[in-house]
């Protein structure tokens, strides 16, 4: 399973190691696999990178479980950090 802490250890390492982010890039499952997450069959991975110049938004599922009045009062803790 994926989480924040897994996650964060990834990025540290793909920022520290040019040659594990490379492969982290062009194969990403297998390089994940071997950091100990796990995916249900037939989930697909991509890994992007930010630039100076160019920026991803991934637009994640949206839940099912709420209402769109519930879904309207959600208030998020994610921010921007990028420079240009």
């Amino acid at each position: 399973m994926l989480n924040a802490n897994i996650l964060n250890q990834i990025i540290a390492k793909a920022w520290a190691d040019e040659r594990f982010k490379v492969r982290l890039l062009a194969d990403p499952v297998t390089v994940l696999v071997a950091e100990g997450i796990d995916f249900p069959a037939g989930v697909t991975v991509s890994v992007v990178e930010n630039t100076a110049t160019h920026l991803n938004l991934i637009l994640p599922v949206p839940p099912t479980d709420l209402s769109d009045d519930q879904l309207d009062g959600i208030g998020g803790g994610f921010g921007w950090c990028f420079t240009l």
